[in-house]
């Protein structure tokens, strides 16, 4: 995916609803059919048990940006204020439009990677102490996980939407001028350019993350049921140091669900870099 050309060309034509479904769909192209998300296991009780329960429940965990590991999430893009102070109407918020664009999100990593991944072990299930699960996306109860699902893009530069923006500003103070002259109380303004910016840009990382294959789930930070989001996963994978009580618990929510579970074990005589699985449903 190429979310950059994607924004031009939306920001280039009128119809940009149409514009924006129609690459919408080219995403879904993109799509593997099974993703899967390693989660980690730690000594806090506490949140090991919520971690659990959003499992039991089938729903997966939607956080905020500012909970991420990568210092420059959905910073991959940015505008300068300065350069819009030219417009009256933002001299007096020091030319930003938006202060933070991640607070109108919450977002669910999965990868495309499978159980055999070391490093997404080691990084996201603390070092294979915790579990991995896997989730069908062709699966009917999972239409909503993976209609809200893009592939990332990854690159080695930053994007300066200043232009967007200014473009966007423009646009808004005349149609604000418009219907306030036609004597109207309440401004309706329906381009969503930068709900689409944001829903596309969002998905951009550095090169160096790209081992992981990354796919996000992107949902509005106020959205009905946040922060769950309904998930069924087909398959449990446990840590081969995940401890025993986890085990256990991990083994009768599989039951529960009706799913296989299996527990990775190191195979001292496999020629390949593999762990096996042990089926212990």
């Amino acid at each position: 995916m190429d979310y950059i050309l994607a924004m031009n060309l939306i920001n280039q034509v009128s119809n940009k609803n149409e514009v924006f479904m129609t690459i919408y769909k080219i995403t879904r192209l993109h799509l593997p059919d099974v993703l899967f998300k390693f989660i980690s296991l730690t000594d806090d009780i506490v949140l090991n048990k919520s971690k659990l329960d959003t499992v039991q429940n089938q729903k997966i965990y939607m956080s905020d940006v500012k909970n991420l590991n990568d210092p420059f999430d959905n910073k991959t893009y940015f505008y300068r204020p300065d350069e819009l102070k030219k417009y009256e109407r933002l001299t007096g918020q020091g030319g930003k439009l938006i202060d933070d664009f991640a607070s109108f999100i919450k977002i669910a990593a999965l990868t495309a990677n499978n159980v055999n991944s070391m490093p997404m072990w080691a990084h996201y299930s603390n070092n294979h102490r915790g579990f991995c699960l896997s989730y069908d996306l062709k699966d009917k109860r999972n239409v909503q996980l993976s209609g809200c699902t893009f592939p990332v893009q990854y690159t080695n530069k930053r994007i300066d939407v200043t232009e967007l923006i200014s473009n966007q500003v423009r646009k808004m103070i005349s149609e604000i001028d418009k219907q306030v002259a036609e004597g109207k109380k309440v401004i309706q303004f329906d381009d969503l350019s930068l709900i689409f910016m944001e829903s596309f840009f969002c998905n951009i990382k550095h090169e160096t993350w790209s081992y992981e294959k990354e796919y996000r789930c992107i949902v509005g930070a106020t959205a009905k049921g946040m922060p769950f989001l309904p998930a069924s996963p087909q398959e449990i994978y446990i840590g081969m140091n995940c401890s025993q009580t986890y085990v256990d618990k991990l083994i009768r929510i599989a039951d529960e669900l009706q799913i296989p579970a299996f527990r990775m074990i190191f195979n001292e005589y496999d020629n390949d870099f593999n762990l096996s699985l042990e089926n212990v449903t």
